[in-house]
């Protein structure tokens, strides 16, 4: 299964939403879309209890996307660009992910810190959309996880575009589908 996970406040119009679910269909498998502001995701409070007890202490809306996330075959990362930057919501899943390095294990003796990267080989495309300014440092942010989780960055796309225009953009959406076929091309390999 090919996971999105978008971290737009709005879905009705969400031009980053719309492009994630393009890159989606381009992949042509099965695909699962996670809207962030459906799930209550608290922040990452910097305990470590993850690292030492082999989970995270919040039980929220992050302890089912977990599983998702490590059970994914490939990850589609959409944002909007809020004050130059992911949202709050992108941000606090990205930071609330260093717990699965950790999962059922807790930090043992030999492990390196930051513990397993078990997103590490697997494909991502990323997504920013805004009106403004901001879609590289966007992009950037996000490009900054893949790294981190060792995934495989396949694509990336970053629209400048009027609030919810998107979808009347068909260059924009040629794009996003094309970057699903890269996914699909990547996972073959």
């Amino acid at each position: 299964m090919i996971l999105g996970l978008c971290g737009s406040g709005r879905k009705e119009d969400s031009n980053s939403g719309a492009i994630v679910q393009e890159v989606l269909k381009g992949t042509g498998g099965k695909t699962e879309l996670v809207w962030l502001i459906d799930l209550n995701i608290g922040y990452c409070t910097g305990c470590m209890r993850c690292a030492f007890e082999g989970n995270c202490w919040q039980n929220d809306g992050m302890t089912e996307l977990y599983k998702k996330i490590i059970d994914c075959e490939a990850l589609v990362i959409g944002s909007p660009c809020y004050y130059g930057d992911v949202s709050g919501l992108v941000k606090s899943m990205m930071d609330r992910s260093i717990a699965m390095g950790y999962m059922g294990i807790g930090k043992e003796s030999e492990m390196p810190m930051h513990g397993r990267k078990p997103l590490a080989g697997k494909p991502a495309v990323l997504v920013s959309a805004v009106a403004g300014h901001g879609v590289e440092r966007a992009l950037q942010t996000m490009e900054g996880y893949v790294t981190f989780s060792e995934m495989k960055l396949v694509g990336k796309i970053g629209a400048i575009v009027g609030m919810g225009d998107v979808r009347e953009k068909p260059d924009v959406m040629a794009e996003a589908k094309n970057l699903g076929g890269k996914i699909k091309e990547a996972l073959k390999k």
